[in-house]
């Protein structure tokens, strides 16, 4: 290594030095020069590295940083309480103050005040699928974490998990607040970050008398088209707490005037949507050439309000009602069905629910959750290729029986205690059908046209899947 670049060569704990001590706006090249290397490209190249891995800062395209907390001590946001929140007396942080809280501070330990005054705090019990509702912003893989730190009382939450299970937050008690504010449905609380070390914020109230339309319209517009930028930049690099930040940073002083709420943003906007793949969630742009616009729009009956359970993603709506089903599995059942020349509805749906209704979180949510089993149900049977499907329809009704076998298994045990805390044998369950929807999904795919040595290899397969599910049920 030659001398010159030896002096080139410039310390992290250097650099972390000049950044700990950077104002809250800056240039990189000013970074640069009180390192003692101006002009240096290699640093600089460096120094973006740094700040683009770094969740602390927002920067520029041409490398203008500011700190995240500096930006958001700047720029205020308006939080809008749901009406059971007003009933309750009550305020969730998660989706609230996550986007604008250091990963130092958890959210429940957040403080909100209002006429200096710091607004008590307790904890209240709530079915999991109102939890989800209110934690959604936090993004899917992180609610379960945010649960268990949160309270020592769903300590145990993962071993067993259903829409109804009771779960413990801590929330902000807002009972006397909204008792002396009169607060309605569609009022906002305006906050104000103040001590980011801390996790302090002002509140200022704004009645909906004061939140014209056209502000609130303003205000929507301009963050979706910072969101779509953040969307179109990052992709789904980011969690979605983030991607909320950077919305507003990208936003600037468009947003300063909290206008409308993210939360009343997720509702109205046309071009973003929260889209999950397994536990990843993320906000995406709505797919083009499937007028999810006006799906969104109509998927709710007139005068129902957004659902407190899950309603964009089919799988995890499953869950929540309380089936045992995978997509596929219901995809399977659909097409056995076709293939034994059953088209009813009626009957496709008493088949994949044996065992009583479906437990909804609310009217909403089982609004949603039909017309998307109903879509699911017109489009493969209404696209049903009896010739292509020949070959592949006795295998896949194997599987269905199995997945039937399974319904009836987990009913028998459903009040079952030390059937439920039988983690081996729950585990194994889920191996065993995870290997069967990967082969299910193969033949519930149209195009897929298997030659007899490979339905036969799927047989065999499938065969010592019956083997080992016989012996978990005996």
């Amino acid at each position: 290594m030659g001398k010159n670049e030896e002096k080139k060569r410039i310390s992290i704990g250097a650099i972390d030095h000049v950044l700990g001590n950077a104002p809250g706006i800056f240039k990189l090249s000013d970074i640069a020069s009180q390192l003692n290397a101006p002009g240096d490209d290699e640093l600089l190249k460096r120094l973006e590295k740094l700040i683009d891995g770094d969740v602390n800062y927002f920067h520029t395209d041409d490398w203008e940083c500011e700190l995240k907390m500096h930006y958001f001590c700047r720029i205020p946001f308006a939080v809008t309480p749901e009406k059971w929140e007003i009933e309750q007396g009550v305020l969730f942080p998660p989706s609230r103050l996550t986007p604008f809280l250091t990963e130092d501070v958890f959210p429940s330990d957040a403080e909100l005040l209002y006429d200096d005054e710091p607004l008590p705090k307790r904890e209240i019990t709530l079915p999991f699928s109102e939890a989800l509702h209110y934690s959604m912003l936090i993004g899917h893989e992180e609610i379960l974490d945010y649960l268990e730190a949160d309270s020592d009382a769903n300590s145990s939450l993962r071993s067993h998990l259903a829409p109804t299970t009771l779960v413990t937050m801590t929330v902000f008690d807002c009972r006397e607040l909204y008792r002396e504010l009169d607060f309605k449905e569609g009022d906002a609380l305006i906050l104000q970050l103040t001590d980011p070390d801390a996790g302090e914020f002002e509140i200022n109230y704004r009645p909906l008398a004061e939140r014209s339309g056209q502000s609130r319209g303003k205000w929507i517009r301009d963050y979706e088209k910072a969101m779509v930028k953040v969307v179109e930049k990052f992709r789904d690099y980011l969690e979605v707490p983030h991607q909320i930040g950077w919305a507003f940073y990208y936003g600037g002083e468009e947003l300063a005037g909290a206008g409308a709420s993210v939360e009343e943003f997720m509702q109205e906007c046309d071009m973003i949507e929260m889209r999950t793949d397994g536990d990843h969630s993320v906000l995406a742009l709505v797919e083009s050439g499937g007028d999810e616009g006006e799906a969104k729009e109509d998927i709710l009956p007139e005068g129902l309000s957004i659902s407190a359970g899950e309603t964009s993603d089919f799988s995890v709506m499953l869950k929540q009602i309380g089936s045992s089903l995978s997509a596929e599995e219901v995809d399977g059942f659909i097409l056995d069905n076709c293939a034994a020349r059953d088209m009813t509805f009626d009957r496709f749906f008493a088949r994949i629910f044996p065992h009583g209704e479906p437990e909804y979180a609310d009217e909403a949510q089982e609004a949603v959750f039909l017309n998307v089993l109903e879509e699911r149900f017109e489009e493969l049977s209404g696209n049903y290729n009896r010739l292509m499907d020949e070959s592949k329809a006795p295998l896949r009704s194997t599987i269905m029986e199995m997945v039937e076998e399974r319904m009836d298994h987990l009913a028998a045990h459903d009040d079952d205690e030390e059937h439920d805390h039988d983690h081996c044998h729950c585990h194994e369950m889920e191996s065993l059908f995870s290997g069967l929807n990967s082969i299910l999904k193969q033949l519930n795919t149209e195009s897929y046209d298997p030659s007899e040595e490979e339905l036969d290899q799927l047989r065999a397969k499938v065969e010592q899947y019956a083997d080992r599910l016989e012996k978990l049920l005996d």
